[in-house]
């Protein structure tokens, strides 16, 4: 697709008129749409959601969001391990400080050392190339942990682990944002990172029953539960098809399109949507030569890539310092702070708490191809800094040692839930999804590593300096967070794109125009035929 201007006139027109038709028949409704083109493919296509294909797609992108899994396991698991004296007394840890805060970083270390491979392994063996050496990483660093005698292996199986979530992390979504029909991609998409609850919630509820055990099994026998998502992947994922656009980028176009028809349409035959994406697919995707495995110069480039870099930067940085770090990994210590001391009662409110979340961010994943991106993004941020602004000062009122107003614990407490609920809404859906939609093709593995990369360095944050600034500052660290998300609300509104209602390659478009945020916010008014053709109406201001 060629690129457009949206401030000229010629350039929309020309750019919809593949989409109208003027001899109209009788017109079937008006609609607000941002891409005619797919509207019009859209209205000549019936993808039934409860078709054999459908279903064959359905247990294909859930060994995807298995990868997501593994990591929700570890950030809920740490969360509540950190509070248990069989745990704290094995290895002579604290809860909060400087020793606690080196295991997390471990794992983040981990992270960033696998993003480096992630990007070029993902790229070079394919999107199921890089989830089977992901899982085998993550099963690697899972059996190390469960076995460890000593702190070193213990550390030793925590980095190897976070080695392989990067990969499998970088791989996953991007898979399953590639291989998504355009009308279900924002569904499909967002579900891979609400799957993180999937981990968390048996993660989090076998603690409450671990914790009565009076030796190390108490915390060794939830870690071996994170064994089991690597080895289902590693044993499916390769009956599953690869992502048909890195075939094309492999010159692969036959492969590509059989993919499509398998997984796309309800008969096994061709249909306007499949005909888009692979007129888009040919027209965007350059048969791919290999660059150097150190070289991402190719992300910034260009105007239209910095742009791209922008918006994924804005997801890494805010879904990282919205204050989820302190609590998904300190729950229970925000919990002390508000009265609640109860080793037993913390682990059973930290599994409350991913039910909880899990509701919000399943919930936020039916809802993406209806509200958006943009809009979520920007209104929940600020809806968080409300929250958790709420959460500390009663905190600091209800939440000290000696305290007897039990209503006013309980409100604390109840501020905080409300934080993860709204927090598991706003970002857990979008966090994998939007990255990889904001990627050109060229982009997306690498970008997706550069992803992995960026969220864990700003989640150092979240670990080593989220634990001593609980431990110095108490209630008031919560404001630390309450202003970055004051700042991330204003980000999101000027930086941040909307993709949602138009195909990845269409998005082209907008990462050219003078400011793609304005851009990706303005509609087209369309007349819906019977034919399936539509005609445009009106092109309306970008709100």
């Amino acid at each position: 697709m060629a690129s457009h201007n949206f401030d000229e006139k010629e350039s929309f027109d020309e750019e919809v008129k593949s989409a109208s038709d003027t001899n109209a028949q009788t017109p079937v409704a008006i609609a607000e749409v941002y891409n005619p083109k797919l509207k019009a493919a859209l209205a000549k296509t019936s993808l039934n959601g409860w078709s054999r294909r459908s279903f064959m797609l359905y247990f294909v992108v859930m060994i995807g969001f298995l990868n997501a899994v593994s990591s929700g396991f570890d950030g809920s698991l740490m969360g509540g391990i950190n509070v248990m004296p069989q745990y704290l007394n094995y290895f002579n840890y604290s809860s909060v400080g400087k020793s606690t805060g080196i295991v997390f970083m471990i794992y983040v270390s981990g992270n960033c050392a696998g993003a480096l491979i992630a990007g070029p392994a993902t790229e070079v063996y394919g999107r199921r190339g890089g989830m089977f050496l992901g899982g085998l990483f993550i099963l690697v660093g899972s059996i190390v942990s469960v076995n460890a005698q000593s702190r070193g292996a213990f550390l030793g199986g925590r980095f190897v682990l976070g080695f392989g979530i990067a990969i499998s992390t970088t791989a996953a979504p991007t898979w399953v944002t590639e291989i998504a029909p355009p009308q279900w991609r924002g569904r499909l998409g967002s579900m891979y990172n609400s799957c993180f609850f999937i981990g968390s919630i048996p993660a989090t509820g076998s603690m409450v029953g671990s914790a009565k055990l009076n030796s190390t099994w108490a915390w060794r026998l939830p870690l071996i539960l994170q064994i089991a998502p690597p080895l289902i992947v590693m044993s499916c994922v390769w009956f599953c098809p690869e992502s048909p656009r890195w075939l094309i980028s492999r010159g692969r176009t036959e492969e590509a399109r059989q993919i499509l028809i398998d997984y796309h349409s309800n008969d096994g035959q061709s249909n306007a949507i499949i005909e888009l994406e692979m007129a888009e697919f040919q027209e965007q995707i350059a048969v791919k030569r290999e660059a150097p495995f150190w070289d991402y110069s190719a992300l910034f480039s260009t105007r239209n890539r910095r742009w791209r870099m922008v918006c994924l930067t804005l997801m890494c940085i805010n879904g990282q310092l919205a204050g989820n770090g302190l609590i998904t990994y300190f729950l229970t210590v925000v919990l002390q702070n508000a009265g609640v001391t109860s080793t037993h009662t913390q682990l059973v409110y930290n599994f409350a708490n991913s039910i909880l979340s899990a509701f919000g961010a399943f919930s936020g994943a039916a809802l993406t191809d209806r509200v958006g991106r943009r809009r979520r993004l920007w209104i929940g941020s600020f809806v968080l800094a409300c929250l958790l602004a709420m959460a500390g000062a009663l905190s600091s009122k209800y939440g000290q040692k000696g305290n007897t107003n039990v209503a006013g614990a309980n409100a604390s407490i109840a501020f905080i839930f409300l934080f993860g609920l709204v927090y598991a809404f706003t970002y857990t859906p979008l966090q994998a999804l939007y990255c990889a939609e904001v990627m050109s093709q060229d982009m997306r593995a690498k970008g997706m590593a550069v992803h992995i990369l960026i969220s864990n360095i700003a989640g150092f944050i979240n670990t080593f300096a989220n634990s001593v600034g609980l431990a110095n500052l108490n209630w008031r660290y919560y404001f630390v967070f309450v202003a970055w998300d004051v700042v991330a609300s204003v980000l999101w509104y000027f930086l941040g794109v909307e993709t949602h209602g138009r195909t990845l390659e269409e998005l082209d478009v907008i990462f050219d125009a003078p400011w793609p945020a304005r851009a990706s916010t303005q509609k087209v008014v369309v007349k819906l035929k019977a034919d399936g053709s539509v005609d445009v109406l009106e092109k309306k201001p970008s709100a």
